[in-house]
């Protein structure tokens, strides 16, 4: 996560859970993403609480 947060402008989130489809959750500036992400699944992934 640190190298993609060092080298990307802009990242997505996706997500796929067991018996679905994956989906993206959110996408945006990389910043934003990492320092402030508008959706729980993704701030709880970037943080290392699961994945």
């Amino acid at each position: 996560m640190q190298q993609a947060q060092r080298v990307s402008e802009q990242c997505a989130f996706f997500l796929a859970e067991q018996g679905t489809p994956g989906v993206i959750v959110e996408y945006g500036p990389t910043e934003a993403m990492f320092d402030e992400p508008s959706d729980p699944r993704t701030f709880d992934y970037v943080h290392g609480r699961f994945g």
